[in-house]
């Protein structure tokens, strides 16, 4: 079965969407279904029907599958765009570093130290910690005594 056959059993010409293809389908199939039609020949036509819209449908997503796939549509998407980028923007990196360490007096030689994570501190945490419980202890009792 082929293409424009399958176009003559459903009553459409080649041009039919999708969308128009369906409901051909619904239709015939509903007047044709061997439930609702006791005639003959209805069971033949429904096999018929039903194979010319799963082959034309078939055919629709071969045709949709031929655009490319999702990695393609991505390659293509990007090889795009990085040609619209400037170069001196995308790959010069050095020089917008330096613009930078002009500017702002930032020194990428020297090894960076504020980022170090600094020792803990057990005393100092004791404190913080005993001396907040102390004051929620103090401020409680405060308050009870001249309620």
């Amino acid at each position: 079965m082929d293409a424009l056959q399958c176009y003559q059993t459903l009553g459409l010409d080649e041009s039919a969407s999708l969308k128009e293809i369906k409901q051909a389908y619904r239709q015939l199939s509903l007047k044709y279904h061997p439930d609702r039609n006791k005639e003959r020949e209805a069971d033949k036509k429904f096999k018929e029907i039903t194979d010319a819209y799963q082959f034309l449908k078939q055919e629709q997503k071969r045709s949709n599958a031929t655009h490319g796939d999702a990695a393609t549509a991505h390659a293509d998407f990007w090889n795009y765009y990085d040609k619209e980028a400037s170069d001196d923007f995308r790959f010069n990196h050095k020089a917008n570093f330096e613009e930078f360490a002009r500017n702002f007096g930032a020194n990428f030689n020297e090894p960076q130290t504020h980022n170090i994570e600094k020792p803990i501190s057990h005393k100092m945490t004791h404190v913080l910690l005993y001396g907040g419980l102390g004051a929620i202890a103090l401020w409680i009792i405060i308050s009870e005594i001249f309620k």
